[in-house]
């Protein structure tokens, strides 16, 4: 496989890449009490658009989601739902 960018460990709803791009993965760990919801989105600012993948962590939990290379023709954006008590921290791998 060829190289890949990652977005680091990121814990808050963020712009992933303002650029087309592939999403490569997605590596997802749960660091609250509750259930937490991740999603990417095919959007370089917001939850909005096209869902490309949702997440959706219970207990302990770790998760690799291979994307196969999935293009996002406007960029990526991660959301992570918050609320009391939930939380991940989430790297998305893209090129």
């Amino acid at each position: 496989m060829s190289s890949c960018r990652s977005s680091g460990v990121l814990t808050s709803s963020q712009t992933v890449s303002g650029d087309r791009c592939k999403l490569i993965s997605i590596h997802a760990a749960l660091t609250g009490n509750n259930s937490t919801t991740v999603s990417v989105w095919d959007n370089a600012s917001a939850a909005s658009g096209k869902e490309l993948a949702r997440i959706i962590l219970g207990g302990v939990e770790t998760l690799e989601f291979d994307m196969h290379g999935v293009i996002a023709t406007n960029g990526l954006y991660l959301d992570i739902s918050t609320g009391t008590g939930e939380g991940a921290a989430v790297s998305v791998e893209f090129a």
